[in-house]
């Protein structure tokens, strides 16, 4: 059932970060979301993330209400902040993703083997036994991103997964993306900037003020309207 935001609004120190926001991303759909930094995106990506509650309007995953059903949304998502801390920086890449395997309530071998999977999928084999803490920002967002992967997610959401990547680490990224995609998880991604995400996409959105408009609907130059791709 993917990822459906009705009504969606919250506010912070008396400012409106999100107004009526109606989203819905469906399985197996790619789904970007476009904004300047402060639009809210990533509050929105919190809210489905059970991390922050709106103050009105409804969000669910796989049709769990994000208020209501939270232990239900969480076994269901990956997610992926824009924070590094997220890793624990004494630990190796493997030893990270292994651990946050197991919390995920895989068995050990079920740990291991779906931490060897993400790890070549994404180009970090051979990086994998080097600490967190020696690694370039480009790896550890890749880490970042694996870590969401694990436990077959049904709902990926992930803020801005190409920052620090150079053209191979953002080919390798929009890959494992979209095979995730492919397997029939619902992938939403925000980012302030299209750049090479749009021709991956199945649906772009864009957020200004809070709200959700349709594809071109601010800049009549974009030759998509109605969130679709062509």
């Amino acid at each position: 059932m993917g990822l459906k935001a009705v009504g969606v609004t919250r506010c912070f120190s008396g400012r409106t970060i999100l107004e009526a926001v109606d989203i819905e991303v469906g399985p197996g759909v790619m789904a970007v979301l476009e904004g300047p930094n402060g639009a809210g995106k990533t509050t929105l990506l919190r809210i489905f993330a059970t991390v922050v509650r709106p103050d009105q309007g409804e969000a669910s995953v796989d049709g769990y209400d994000v208020v209501r059903g939270g232990a239900r949304v969480r076994e269901r998502i990956g997610a992926a902040f824009v924070n590094e801390r997220s890793l624990y920086w004494r630990l190796t890449g493997q030893e990270n993703l292994r651990l946050f395997a197991r919390t995920r309530g895989l068995s050990s071998r079920d740990a291991r083997a779906q931490v060897d999977n993400v790890l070549e999928e994404l180009d970090l084999v051979t990086i994998s036994r080097r600490w967190v803490a020696d690694l370039s920002a480009g790896q550890r967002q890749r880490l970042i991103i694996a870590r969401a992967g694990l436990g077959e997610p049904t709902c990926m959401l992930i803020d801005e997964p190409l920052r620090g990547l150079d053209e191979t680490g953002i080919k390798t990224m929009l890959s494992f993306l979209r095979g995730r995609a492919a397997r029939g998880a619902a992938v939403l991604i925000v980012a302030p900037k299209l750049d090479e995400l749009q021709p991956s996409a199945d649906i772009l959105f864009r957020l200004r003020d809070g709200r959700i408009h349709p594809w071109g609907e601010t800049d009549p130059t974009v030759p998509l309207a109605e969130g679709l791709r062509p």
